[in-house]
């Protein structure tokens, strides 16, 4: 009988090591040729990177620019005012210098604000961020807020509040007093409207309503007083106007509140001497010297600003004068006559972008510039800076005028702050630090500008990082003015440039995390379905393990954008790991499509409004390698489903609806759907993707493309890869991506076919085993009742054993079978192995000692069989021990009649652990047999190392061993 059996994956044969070796050096090659490759390509595409330009706009620097601005035309009017420094001279020379005995500030009309420094305000407006950073990091250093905060309806004539809750609970917690702007500008459109004033300057009953409510919510909200800013007026005379504000004043002033107005110089709308009748302070406009409706020219020059302040000054008391200080600036393009506004950290940005010659006039203390755009157009550029405002502060306190107001928080120079809180008379001057007011640290708060003046749009450029500035200064210690300023180095904070502004009913919608090949060919079906365009944003492993999807996303018109290799946290990571994620998935993309993209956006930082450093980091590091970063203003959170298992297609819907709805009531420009295509269940995402399109396709909107509402190309944001040189290596790096991505496909189904095979196996395994075991556990009871027990003969055949012969019998008498003998057969050993056996037990009942000549183990096996009368035989070799249940674990499967021959594999137990130090078998396998035919036995073999258990019928049958 035949009992060499082996483990399950276990081999003699050397052969399948050597697979594994060369295996693994073929792996090894491949890695080595793949880093070789990939180093090679990087090094293109980082020449590449460097060489590549955006297409929102050309990036080549134009220097300019021929010849310089021509010089501040004096109008009559300003040959009457000879400047600032001639005015503080001689103020100085009759005795009336800031500082003494007769030219002390005078607040007393007021018990809000008796300090020296006098008023100190600024204005505050809530559609620009830039604002809000301002205010929070410089309120301290103010006595008094006036934000944008109060509107008139144009159509029911009655007051409509816009407040943001940030910039109230700051200003509230601060303790500095508010008056807020009332204007009958129109909410979120900034043009003034007359009509809606007419009806109310001219109608009792609506003057009184409109008072009232105006009186309430200043009570409402525990306001200082307001700001009254009425301009475009309509009427006919500005008696009407006068009338209105005295009784306007009168009321608000029976109810303890300051009543403030803003008047422009020079304006025949205003009779200033009837309205410092009714008004607390008169704020004077002293700025728009040249306008969006005039010719290039200063904001407010020196002797302007003089000559505004002088006439007014004829007919209002200067203690009640707040000079508004001009913290911004106007882009004259000179081709179109278009003309923007400008922040003071834009223009700055601009001169520094196009490389221009940056001037502080000293004549009008004014700056300006010219650069050239990307059609050739000259523009001219004339804005306001820390120095200006410094000299019209000074001018301020010369005069002994109320304070001064900025107009406006977020768009003032920075330095402005290093001496806006302090007083400004000559003596205090003498200790101020100008060295520090030269240099000019880096600004962490960020700076929007927008295209074509719109600060809006989700599109995101990162157009400058925070790094310091140097500017030297001279001054005119006479009249401590400064006289003239030198950019030595162009300060700069984290400024953005948003696109994408639109009017247009149009949406796009953009998925992020894929692609997945369930819920991406799902999105991309109802894409199809209804021919709508996305963009997607690829994790650049997801790509990896799915390339026809990324084929598929690109072959049917959509964009694709870059999500980062393994989606981390960019902000988190270092600056080498976040680039190579970013490297990684352009490598791909370009591998898979054949196209660039310059389309970024950030894991976990989508947000069109960034504020905090880990949104801006992202951006910064993106534009580093040419990205723009697509933003969003409307995210759902779809991929809360993990956390929110009722989150549905209706929830997500819903919610896209609301936020749309919302920001277009706030006047907001957004068009762009954040969606997750991957990274979870997103079947509802899938749902919600029909609804979204049904719903706004029925309401008349467009799903477009970034690159329509950029107007561009598809290339210009997705260029091909250039056909130059190292075009053939990325040839072959696309077919190694493409290699690599078929080969482990087919790694993959190979493993899942093998996988299957080999669980098939094992149950069929399983099954036989299940079998077998039931098999013994119907023979676990002797098969004869005990009384009855048939007699086994254990034949120990013995060669040579005369160091275990004896050892191995007295374990075999241990043995539980109730019914045994056991017949040694010395088969003509050498040694003492006969001698040591009889004289152990030659009068032992259950042994039996034989001896022969020696024959062979077969021959001493039939010897001791013939010398038996056991109807069965136990073959054991003398130097082997079992436990004392084996021989009766043999003999249980003698039940069937048909078992004719039983073996077991011994395997050699553990002699250091007690519960495997004795030999056991290992398992057990039975024959059968037919007595007639001999079918299935004709030859019993015994293996060294093996024990069986026979019939004798069935030995008889055989032919013995």
């Amino acid at each position: 009988m035949n009992t060499n059996e082996s483990q399950i994956f276990q081999t003699n044969k050397g052969s399948r090591w050597q697979r594994i070796k060369w295996l693994g050096r073929l792996l090894l090659f491949f890695i080595v040729l793949s880093t070789v490759f990939f180093g090679l390509y990087t090094a293109i595409i980082d020449k590449e990177d460097k060489q590549r330009e955006l297409p929102l706009e050309d990036r080549a620097i134009k220097k300019v620019l021929t010849g310089a601005i021509p010089s501040y035309r004096e109008s009559d009017l300003g040959k009457q005012y000879r400047g600032m420094r001639k005015y503080i001279q001689q103020r100085w020379a009759t005795g009336k210098g800031c500082g003494q005995k007769d030219s002390v500030l005078n607040l007393s009309n007021s018990d809000y604000f008796s300090d020296s420094l006098g008023i100190r305000a600024a204005f505050y407006v809530k559609w620009d961020p830039q604002s809000f950073f301002s205010l929070r990091k410089n309120i301290s250093k103010l006595n008094l807020v006036l934000p944008e905060w109060f509107f008139i309806d144009p159509k029911a004539d009655t007051i409509i509040t816009d407040i943001d809750k940030r910039a109230f609970d700051l200003i509230k917690a601060s303790g500095i007093e508010v008056m807020p702007i009332l204007s009958n500008a129109i909410l979120n459109t900034g043009k003034f409207n007359g009509t809606a004033l007419h009806r109310i300057f001219n109608n009792k009953k609506k003057s009184d309503q409109f008072i009232n409510q105006l009186v309430n919510l200043l009570t409402q909200y525990d306001f200082t007083g307001i700001n009254v800013d009425f301009e475009d007026l309509v009427e006919n005379n500005n008696e009407v106007l006068s009338r209105f504000q005295k009784k306007l004043y009168e009321r608000l002033h029976a109810e303890g509140f300051l009543v403030t107005q803003n008047v422009s110089p020079f304006n025949e709308d205003y009779n200033y001497e009837e309205l410092a009748k009714y008004n607390d302070y008169i704020f004077l406009m002293a700025y728009d010297e040249h306008s969006d409706d005039t010719n290039a020219g200063p904001i407010g020059s020196q002797k302007w600003v003089e000559s505004c302040v002088d006439k007014l000054a004829q007919k209002v008391p200067a203690s009640k004068i707040v000079l508004n200080l001009a913290a911004f600036g106007y882009d004259w393009n000179l081709k179109t006559k278009k003309v923007l506004n400008l922040t003071y950290q834009e223009a700055i940005t601009l001169a520094r972008d196009h490389e221009s010659y940056l001037d502080f006039d000293n004549d009008t203390y004014n700056l300006d510039f010219r650069y050239s755009d990307d059609k050739d157009a000259i523009h001219e550029v004339h804005f306001t800076d820390g120095a200006t405002n410094f000299n019209s502060l000074r001018f301020a306190t010369e005069y002994n005028l109320a304070g001064t107001a900025i107009w406006r928080l977020g768009s003032e120079d920075s330095r402005l702050w290093d001496f806006y809180d302090k007083p400004m008379t000559k003596a205090a001057l003498k200790t101020f630090d100008f060295n520090s007011f030269n240099t000019i640290d880096p600004i962490s708060d960020v700076d929007y500008i927008g295209d074509g003046g719109n600060v809006s749009g989700e599109i995101i450029e990162m157009m400058a990082t925070p790094a310091e500035g140097h500017i030297t200064s001279e001054i005119d210690t006479s009249a401590m003015l400064i006289s003239e300023e030198r950019f030595d180095k162009l300060p700069s904070s984290y400024v953005i440039k948003k696109w994408g502004h639109t009017s247009e009913k149009k949406l796009i919608l953009t998925y992020d995390d894929g692609p997945d090949p369930v819920y991406t060919k799902q999105i991309l079906d109802t894409l199809a379905f209804y021919h709508v365009p996305a963009s997607f944003f690829l994790v650049g492993i997801e790509a990896e393990n799915n390339i026809p999807l990324v084929k598929r996303i690109f072959r049917e018109g959509h964009e694709i954008g870059n999500h980062t290799f393994t989606h981390p946290n960019i902000a988190e990571v270092s600056k080498n790991r976040a680039l190579l994620e970013m490297d990684l998935t352009e490598v791909l993309i370009e591998c898979i499509t054949g196209h660039s993209t310059i389309l970024f956006r950030a894991p976990f930082n989508a947000d069109s409004d960034p504020e905090a450093k880990e949104e801006l980091v992202p951006i910064a590091l993106s534009k580093s390698r040419n990205y723009i970063t697509v933003g969003e203003s409307i995210d759902p959170n779809d991929w809360e489903k993990a956390d929110h298992p009722d989150l549905n297609a209706d929830s997500i819907f819903n919610r896209v609806v609301r936020s749309y709805d919302y920001h277009i009531s706030q006047g907001d420009s957004l068009s762009i759907i954040l969606l997750h295509d991957a990274g979870g269940d997103r079947s509802e995402t899938v749902k919600a993707t029909g609804k979204i399109i049904r719903y706004y396709q029925s309401k008349g909107y467009k799903f477009t493309t970034i690159a329509d509402l950029l107007h561009k190309k598809p290339n210009d944001l997705m260029p091909p890869v250039p056909k130059g040189s190292g075009y053939a290596l990325f040839q072959f790096n696309a077919f190694l991506a493409e290699a690599g991505y078929w080969l482990g496909e087919t790694f993959y189904t190979l493993f899942l076919f093998f996988l299957i095979l080999s669980c098939i196996r094992l149950l069929i395994l399983g099954y036989f085993a299940v079998s077998q075991k039931i098999r013994e556990n119907k023979n676990n009871k002797l098969f004869i009742p005990s009384d009855n027990i048939p007699l086994a003969a254990i034949i120990v055949p013995a060669f040579n054993e005369e160091v275990n012969a004896v050892s191995s019998l007295e374990n075999l008498l241990l043995c539980d079978y109730k019914n045994f003998e056991i017949i040694f057969v010395n088969d003509g050993s050498t040694d003492n192995t006969y001698e040591k056996v009889k004289a152990a037990f030659q009068h032992h009942p259950k042994i039996k000692i034989l001896s022969k000549t020696n024959g062979g183990k077969a021959s001493a096996l039939n010897f001791g069989v013939a010398q038996s009368n056991a109807d069965f035989v136990v073959c054991i070799d003398a130097d082997t021990k079992l436990l004392p249940n084996a021989v009766s674990y043999l003999m249980r499967n003698f039940n069937d009649k048909k078992v004719g021959a039983v073996a077991g594999i011994v395997k050699v137990g553990n002699e250091v652990n007690i519960l495997t130090r004795w030999q056991s078998i290992e398992y057990i396998t039975s024959q059968n047999f037919d007595r007639k035919g001999f079918a299935y036995i004709n030859a019993i073999t015994v293996v060294p190392g093996a024990i069986g258990a026979f019939r004798k019928d069935a030995l008889i049958l055989a032919g013995g061993f």
